[in-house]
């Protein structure tokens, strides 16, 4: 009898641990995957960036800010120039793959065109994390700009100009359905707008992202609303060519960009342009890499994560501040100089 008792109480033991460790094991599913994920020393990490291109100054310093964080954490660095051509984008990332790198950032020209690419990253054990413009595919991560929040702060802007909603007209140059994350920005104008009480009457997609675009844009507006007070263009190029329409007309109408373009701060400069939200690329490209240190260094995991960069509003008032810090982050002159 003490024989079966002995057996039954063991039993039980061993019956008892292995539940522990099942209810353990559901518990903390995601830290387990952080405990065991693979881990690489800083020396061994290898980071390739693919870029839309480096013809422009907002790529140049999210490029500054991967390459600085790679500086900053150890990592070894390769990048490669899409030259704004989707196909290039394309096999910019299965170069990479190829070469075996430990981690990717990508600043698509096409995101809907880098799914499979990003796919094939994975599947080879290569986390992808993109910096701006959008995803598709199974990245990492999406490191993007605030941009509802910097929608609102051109409302805001504008609203501090014009006190009386009531007898106040704003536009929104807005952009195509197929950028998304761009498309926040005519959201959060209009969220804010509203919540102000003030009426956006003219409402237009630039079909040409362009000055010329901008330019095109604004006389469509003025005809639909004559008694316009101020627009917010949801990119600098085209907010620069609506400025300048503006400006052919005589008129006292107060436009507003997005980015921070060099372009943009020499036309606040020059009294054509009334102020513009600026992107961050540096902070951009800086956090991208931070991010996949935390995935391939510290063992985190990410699936899918949209993580905001800060976004500021540009003004006369602020204009040559702003220009020194983009200075001393990025090494580049705000006004393209």
């Amino acid at each position: 009898m003490k024989k079966y008792l002995r057996i039954s109480v063991f039993a039980v033991l061993i019956l008892a641990l292995v539940v522990t460790f099942a209810i353990a094991g559901c518990k903390t599913g995601t830290e387990s995957v952080k405990a065991t994920a693979k881990t690489m020393k800083a020396a061994d990490v290898t980071i390739g960036f693919s870029v839309w291109t480096m013809e422009f100054t907002f790529f140049q310093n999210v490029e500054k800010g991967v390459k600085d964080a790679c500086a900053a954490l150890g990592f070894k660095y390769t990048m490669l120039d899409q030259k704004s051509d989707a196909t290039q984008m394309v096999q910019d990332m299965n170069t990479l793959v190829n070469q075996k790198v430990s981690g990717i950032v990508s600043t698509p020209v096409d995101p809907g065109a880098m799914g499979p690419a990003v796919q094939k990253a994975r599947d080879a054990g290569i986390p992808v994390v993109c910096a701006d413009i959008g995803k598709s595919g199974p990245v990492n991560a999406l490191i993007v700009s605030d941009n509802f929040k910097g929608g609102g702060l051109a409302a805001e802007f504008l609203a501090n100009l014009f006190p009386d909603p009531a007898a106040t007209i704003f536009g929104l140059g807005n952009c195509k359905p197929q950028w998304t994350y761009a498309r926040q920005r005519g959201e959060g104008f209009k969220a804010k707008a509203d919540e102000l009480t003030y009426n956006i009457q003219s409402d237009i997609i630039v079909q040409n992202p362009s000055a010329e675009g901008g330019y095109d844009t604004m006389q469509q507006m003025m005809s639909a609303a004559p008694d316009i007070k101020g627009a917010f263009f949801v990119s600098g190029r085209e907010a620069v060519g609506a400025a300048n329409y503006v400006k052919s007309q005589n008129k006292d109408i107060k436009i507003v960009g997005y980015n921070g373009d060099p372009e943009e701060f020499i036309a606040i400069r020059d009294g054509i342009l009334s102020a513009t939200i600026l992107q961050q690329p540096y902070v951009i490209g800086y956090k991208a890499v931070e991010t996949l240190k935390e995935i391939l260094v510290d063992g985190k995991s990410y699936e899918n994560v949209e993580i905001p960069a800060e976004v500021k509003l540009v003004t006369p008032e602020n204009l040559d501040q702003i220009a020194k810090e983009v200075m001393d982050s990025t090494g580049n002159s705000a006004f393209g100089e």
